[in-house]
């Protein structure tokens, strides 16, 4: 066994290193993640384009399942008025509160149970009689004088309740709503205390709300520009079709609007200027062709000039329409494409406002497949269809026992759809292939194939066929095959998803083997489909982890070949994965290997000093550094002084084997103590004490294993 002891690489003694620690900049949203049920105390940064997507994601999402949540006791049937849970106004309030805190206000609205019992009367009326009334007249179904004083004092909805009212509200569409009455109140600047009454849709009865607004108001606070769509980033989804500008006493009877697209004017029309008496005063304008959806960031500017009644005569700001579901950014890895069998230490670009990373590493596997339904093997698939009917059916099958069916079950008009949960890499020769057939189904439905890039988030439709009609003679008499390629998605990882859409006309609803779109054999050609995959949750503050038997799911073995992904958690939602990086693992060289392949120059055995630099060949080796090239002593890793601690630690910075790390310290540089290794793996970790001592001295040590 020969042994290398480098000399001293550090001296303790002649100064003190000062360490400043830089903490991150707080999260703006409050109270962050780490409340994602919150329902008050919000507020955000419209400003911050992260700061609300993170904030919608996860507050506007919290009130997302409030139809499971509401437990209505009542029954229309016998006028009885029942309650709603706790968790079902939590939803309620809590959507109050994100809008609030989106325009600036302060998310602080709290619920009163008397205002929401008499809430929950009027709403009982309004579903019972279907109609809306503020003054409901005592001869109305289910009429009580609680039901009719709430009427009075509450926003009114039909058709939608609970959070989906308030969303209604904040929209105010309808040709009675061109003041934005509801949204007026919903924001007003001195609202402190709400109230809610919710009916559920409950055949034969419609849904209902009433949201207390009128009263309990809190002093006026300093007068303050309120508008909806807010300044800032706003979700696309959430802008109205009439925008809104609210000041406090102001006069907006000779007010003008302007709005301007990339320097472009955008035309619209101003519909209320001098209806006041609904919160703040307000001025409301429609744009016209603003889309619906975006996938790229939209500013609008505005400029609302002319204004009287004693405060700012002019308002300028801009409204930014984002697509919330699109993070702007991905996770790349960094680091070596021939990691050794060993383990390997990788980098990776952080996120803001991440809260955790999943990495995922996988192999490859070229084999043929087929999802064709069947019982066994168990398809790889979500589905995301109604009640009502199976997406694995028999009755109408083209192989096998079984095959999928999309269609619309009574009382749906909402999209179907399956995805195969596959993760596949297409060559420039792969095809998807599978056969479809079609039965009842108007001419206006779709089957479309559509593929993902981001694990779902979004999708593009790469196939798309109409329905045939409400005649039998229509139908497809047999399966049609069918091949699209995916040559323009090689080299990236894709899923693949069959989806019915209505696209907003009328359907053919029913579920049996007569009715809707049927799908079997799929499969995709000559690519390859990740196999064996393992995840690995990371926080979120890491920007590094280790390739190794953990986060493979098994020791890494030579040649074969490994797909490394990373999705960030940001909001509470994840976010789609960034570029894989692919690396073929490698057993690493022992010593006399890594001599003969890279510098069979070196004459000199491995306590030698080929190029005279005082670094012996094996320590060159240990560290990756060049034998035949000289190189100093700093160029290997360096002790640091930690509190009393001078620690040496490092990660092993080449593939190796056939060597021990080691380090050893002295006090006299005559007697050396060996210093035992707290680190794992491939990374090092040596500590002395330096408490009592004058002088210290480290010294690395390299052992060339028999």
């Amino acid at each position: 066994m020969g042994t290398r002891i480098i000399p001293a690489v550090s001296l303790l003694k002649l100064s003190v290193l000062m360490v400043f620690l830089i903490l991150p900049e707080a999260r703006a949203w409050l109270p962050g993640t780490v409340s994602p049920q919150a329902v008050d105390g919000l507020s955000v940064d419209s400003t911050d384009r992260r700061d609300v997507l993170a904030f919608y994601q996860c507050i506007y999402h919290a009130s997302w399942d409030y139809e499971g949540n509401n437990m209505w006791t009542g029954a229309v049937a016998f006028c009885t008025p029942g309650t709603t849970s706790a968790i079902f106004k939590n939803d309620v309030r809590r959507r109050v509160n994100f809008y609030r805190a989106l325009v600036g206000l302060p998310g602080d609205i709290t619920f009163n149970a008397t205002y929401s019992a008499k809430d929950q009367a009027a709403a009982l009326m309004m579903s019972a009689n279907n109609a809306l009334s503020h003054t409901p007249p005592n001869t109305w179904s289910c009429f009580t004088t609680d039901g009719y004083e709430a009427a009075g004092a509450s926003n009114l909805a039909w058709g939608t309740f609970g959070p989906g009212s308030v969303d209604a509200y904040m929209r105010d569409d309808g040709a009675n709503n061109i003041v934005v009455g509801h949204r007026r109140w919903i924001l007003y600047t001195r609202a402190q205390v709400m109230g809610t009454g919710d009916i559920p849709f409950n055949v034969p009865y419609n849904s209902a709300n009433a949201l207390w607004v009128l009263g309990s108001f809190k002093p006026a606070p300093a007068p303050t520009f309120l508008c909806w769509p807010n300044q800032g980033f706003v979700p696309a989804s959430l802008s109205p079709a009439r925008w809104s500008l609210s000041y406090p006493g102001a006069n907006f009877a000779s007010a003008t609007v302007t709005m301007t697209q990339n320097g472009s004017p955008v035309p619209l029309t101003v519909i209320s200027r001098t209806d006041n008496g609904y919160g703040d005063n307000t001025i409301v304008w429609a744009p016209s062709g603003l889309p619906s959806s975006v996938s790229s960031d939209l500013p609008y500017v505005v400029t609302v000039s002319g204004i009287a009644g004693g405060g700012p005569t002019t308002k300028s700001y801009t409204v930014t329409l984002f697509n919330p579901d699109i993070l702007g950014e991905s996770v790349t890895i960094t680091g070596t494409s021939t990691p050794p069998t060993s383990g390997q230490n990788y980098s990776f670009n952080s996120i803001d406002q991440a809260d955790s990373y999943e990495l995922e590493v996988a192999s490859g596997s070229t084999g043929a497949w087929t999802e064709g339904a069947e019982d066994s093997p168990v398809p790889e698939i979500s589905e995301d269809i109604s009640a009502g009917y199976s997406l694995r059916q028999s009755a109408l099958k083209r192989t096998g026992s079984k095959a999928f069916q999309l269609t619309f079950s009574s009382g749906v008009f909402s999209d179907q759809s399956f995805i195969v949960t596959r993760d596949i890499i297409p060559g420039p020769a792969s095809q998807l292939q599978y056969y479809d057939r079609a039965r009842f189904s108007t001419t206006t439905t779709t089957l479309e194939a559509q593929v993902s890039t981001d694990n779902g988030s979004t999708w593009t439709t790469i196939s798309s066929r109409n329905g045939v009609g409400l005649s039998s003679a229509n139908w497809d008499p047999n399966w049609i095959s069918r091949s699209h390629s995916l040559a323009a998605y090689a080299g990236q990882v894709i899923r693949v998803r069959f989806t019915m859409k209505s696209n907003g006309g009328s359907v053919v609803q029913g579920v049996t083997a007569n009715h809707g779109f049927f799908i079997d054999d799929v499969t995709v050609t000559n690519a390859t489909e990740l196999v064996n995959t393992t995840t690995t949750s990371l926080s979120g503050n890491s920007s590094t982890f280790d390739l190794n038997a953990t986060t493979a799911g098994a020791a890494l073995v030579n040649g074969v070949t490994y797909y490394l992904r990373i999705r960030p958690n940001v909001g509470t939602r994840w976010f789609g994965y960034g570029n894989f990086k692919t690396v073929t693992a490698q057993a690493p060289p022992d010593y006399a290997d890594w001599i003969a392949t890279l510098y069979p120059e070196v004459t000199g055995g491995f306590t030698d000093d080929q190029d005279q630099d005082g670094v012996a060949n094996g320590v060159e080796y240990a560290f990756g550094l060049n034998p035949t090239m000289a190189n100093s002593n700093a160029t290997l890793p360096q002790p640091v002084l930690s509190g009393t601690d001078f620690i040496l630690s490092y990660a092993e910075s080449a593939p190796t084997t056939g060597i021990t790390y080691g380090a050893e310290c002295s006090e006299n540089l005559v007697n050396w103590t060996s210093i035992a290794d707290t680190g794992t793996g491939a990374q090092h970790s040596f500590s002395v004490d330096t408490t009592g001592k004058e002088m210290l001295f480290i010294r690395h040590k390299i052992t060339l294993l028999p």
